[in-house]
């Protein structure tokens, strides 16, 4: 049997017996645009016009789940969302809610960008909660996001959303590109996943430009070292930073724009951008969806 929307097999399973719960970071923060990327390029309390807007986590997860449950009709019967931190319902709650409405088995999709401690060992930590918290559901860890084509395509999206003059060579450079994703330690992430992601956005994005991945801190890659390579092995003319992150927060905020600003000063000779972040968007939710049914197909 094949799924009509995207050619791939469907599960075999009654969709009607299948849940998903959206597994998340989680945040408090974000809720203003002045933890998000427009506030770089503001002119005291006036945002550049190219400002998308970005919903904060809760409300933007809420968009994701209900994405997510159109892009997954014939393949499960309810996706719920949920947050290791600050935002309940936490995962043993998540699926003793889909078990309560009926659902015997379970998908927990990890929504999230890289494969760091989250991802690793606090998972291991997770599914062992949820067995006890729910003992009579079959549930299934699917893959996280990882490297994908079509996030390297919004990436691309989210550089082209900005002034046309941020994606015009200086003085002949190519322009440089710093894609940062929200910091986690080394011996969780050797980042090589991003490093592949930032290969396919410079063969995309062509000559004129420059791409180098980093972390926003705790691990390896810097900001600092990623940029000092652009600047001075690269020789680039200016520099548009990626936040490969999802919402406005306190990792952008704090961490990437606060680096941002001591970057610029160190190299005042070279303009900055910093591009919006990756929010809610349709190529994310279809990597998402495909991660799901694998995990489904598995059995």
């Amino acid at each position: 049997m094949v799924n009509p929307s995207d050619g791939r097999p469907a599960p075999s399973a009654d969709a009607a017996s299948w849940g998903v719960v959206l597994l998340c970071h989680g945040s408090q923060r974000g809720a203003t645009r002045d933890e998000c990327s427009c506030a770089w390029a503001a002119d005291g309390p006036r945002f550049p016009a190219w400002c998308p807007g970005c919903p904060n986590t809760p409300v933007g997860l809420r968009d994701v789940a209900l994405r997510l449950q159109d892009q997954l009709a014939g393949s499960a019967g309810r996706v719920i969302v949920s947050c290791l931190e600050f935002l309940p319902p936490h995962p043993p709650e998540a699926v003793a809610m889909l078990a309560d409405e009926g659902l015997s088995q379970v998908v927990i999709q990890p929504y999230l960008l890289g494969k760091g401690k989250h991802a690793t060992l606090e998972m291991d930590e997770v599914l062992e909660d949820i067995a006890d918290a729910a003992p009579g559901v079959d549930v299934y860890l699917a893959d996280g996001l990882g490297a994908d084509l079509r996030i390297a395509d919004l990436v691309h999206d989210r550089i082209a959303a900005l002034p046309e003059e941020a994606s015009r060579p200086v003085a002949d450079r190519p322009v440089g590109v710093l894609i940062v994703k929200a910091g986690t330690q080394t011996q969780y992430d050797d980042c090589l996943w991003l490093k592949e992601l930032g290969g396919w956005v410079e063969q995309d994005l062509g000559p004129d430009f420059a791409v180098a991945v980093a972390q926003s801190h705790y691990g390896d890659p810097t900001m600092e070292s990623a940029a000092a390579h652009l600047v001075n092995d690269r020789r680039i003319g200016s520099l548009i930073c990626v936040p490969y992150v999802f919402f406005p927060g306190l990792i952008l905020q704090r961490n990437v724009l606060g680096t941002m600003r001591q970057l610029q000063e160190t190299y005042p000779a070279t303009p900055m951008w910093v591009a919006p972040p990756l929010g809610v968007d349709d190529r994310l939710v279809a990597v998402a969806r495909d991660r799901i049914r694998e995990a489904q197909m598995r059995l």
